[in-house]
């Protein structure tokens, strides 16, 4: 049997250690799954796994044991109760975005707003990167997404009675984890959309195959790297 993984890893399927299984990793705006949306993965895990399902880091739900018959038959159920799939590989991962000023009593920020707006700029999960890529959003200071440990983290922030966000560029997690710079500024809801655009675009354009950013970074160097953005 032939399978093309990596079409597969972008349709959110992840091969399983067992030939001919797969984890399927689903993603919902925000991290904010309905109780439809849990009773649907419930369901497919019941019937299509061994009815398990696993949370992960990046507020998604993984459903695992599927088999690879099941494949196109699980990935139409969740289509028909609008979830989506995550990402996997050399792509822009899921943002993960805590629930900020929404019902969180330290967030000043509306985080579910500034998430809407990347996806409404078309920075959508799955996106094809020369290697992983992560953004987080936090609505306060205390950063509970780890804003600094992300390619893109940002985090509400006040100055005097500007509110807005500040913004850390190229931290990575992995086997060798960078911490990321902070810009000296309070950014804007666009501002912050505007300096997204220009750090992926950059990264897409000049990275190798498997550099992180915070690697690319350090290859052309930090001051480089801010006057390309502008």
């Amino acid at each position: 049997m032939s399978i093309d993984y990596d079409a597969l890893k972008k349709r959110g399927f992840l091969r399983s250690k067992e030939d001919g299984v797969f984890t399927l990793r689903t993603r919902i705006a925000s991290g904010n799954y309905t109780g439809e949306h849990l009773e649907a993965i419930s369901r497919i895990a019941k019937k299509y796994g061994k009815g398990f399902t696993h949370l992960t880091v990046r507020q998604g739900i993984e459903i695992p044991f599927i088999r690879y018959e099941d494949i196109d038959a699980v990935e139409k159920e969740i289509k028909d109760v609008g979830i989506l799939p995550g990402a996997s590989g050399p792509r822009l991962r899921a943002t993960t975005v805590c629930p900020g000023n929404n019902w969180c009593k330290r967030g000043i920020v509306n985080t579910f707003a500034l998430f809407e707006k990347i996806e409404n700029a078309g920075i959508l999960c799955g996106l094809d990167l020369p290697h992983k890529f992560k953004i987080v959003i936090s609505g306060c200071p205390n950063t509970c997404t780890r804003a600094q440990s992300s390619e893109i983290g940002l985090h509400g922030a006040a100055d005097g009675k500007t509110i807005g966000y500040a913004v850390y560029l190229g931290g990575c997690g992995g086997r060798f984890p960078r911490i990321g710079f902070k810009l000296d500024k309070i950014f804007t809801e666009d501002e912050a959309i505007d300096v997204i655009k220009k750090v992926i675009t950059f990264y897409k354009t000049h990275a190798k195959p498997r550099q992180r950013l915070a690697l690319l970074i350090e290859q052309i160097g930090k001051e480089s790297f801010l006057n390309a953005i502008q």
